[in-house]
């Protein structure tokens, strides 16, 4: 049985790169590829693939990016394998990923080697989540315990992250309630209780932590 994988990147080197790894291998055929969420949903819809193979971080789509996407597409192809390359390496974002549904989740700073190895696992219906990921996400869960004694104090939950992760990629509290279908009110406060709950004073202290920790 061939495997039939779509790519979704908005970096073309990206895309080449990742094709080229998946041509060479056998059973797996690439499908098609796109550089938003309005050209993947098309082509999802038009190919049936058996997993997508997507970018964390892409915008200029109708139906978003980030965890609006994962869970897009989660909704939408409830069949379809999710494996999210990314080169984010917050720990909060990588682990709402995983909790938004995410059949597969992979850095791209770790290379693509183990692409296949996340493909074959997916169809199979397991969770793959590569060791570099685990490794974030078990450090800042020691962190946390080390600091407050409750691991789960300063996590963010999924909302603030996403919050978070548009507000620093240049986006106003007003876009960011337009792009999440979300109040002014609710995203304001959202955006509030992430800045609490890290120790964060200002907007500034919010594009050092994003600078440090992965989201820029």
């Amino acid at each position: 049985m061939t495997l039939k994988v779509v790519l979704a990147d908005d970096h073309p080197i990206v895309l080449f790169g990742v094709r080229m790894t998946l041509e060479r291998e056998p059973g797996i055929e690439v499908c098609g590829q796109a550089h938003d969420s309005t050209a993947l949903a098309e082509l999802i819809d038009e190919v049936q693939p058996d997993v997508l193979i997507s970018d964390f971080y892409m915008p200029g789509g109708k139906h978003g990016d980030g965890l609006t996407l994962v869970s897009f597409v989660k909704r939408r192809y409830p069949q379809l394998k999710l494996i999210i390359l990314t080169m984010m390496t917050n720990p909060s974002i990588l682990k709402n990923i995983v909790n938004a549904g995410a059949d597969g989740v992979l850095l791209k700073s770790a290379g693509q080697g183990n692409l296949v190895e996340a493909i074959r696992a997916v169809v199979q219906g397991k969770k793959y989540i590569a060791a570099a990921v685990m490794k974030l996400i078990n450090e800042a869960k020691v962190e946390n315990l080390n600091a407050r004694g409750n691991p789960e104090q300063r996590a963010l939950s999924s909302k603030e992250s996403e919050v978070l992760r548009l507000f620093v990629g240049g986006h106003t509290v007003s876009e960011i309630a337009n792009i999440l279908n979300r109040s002014v009110k609710t995203i304001s406060h959202q955006k509030i209780s992430a800045q609490q709950k890290l120790g964060i004073a200002n907007d500034k202290g919010l594009y050092e932590y994003a600078l440090r920790n992965g989201l820029l």
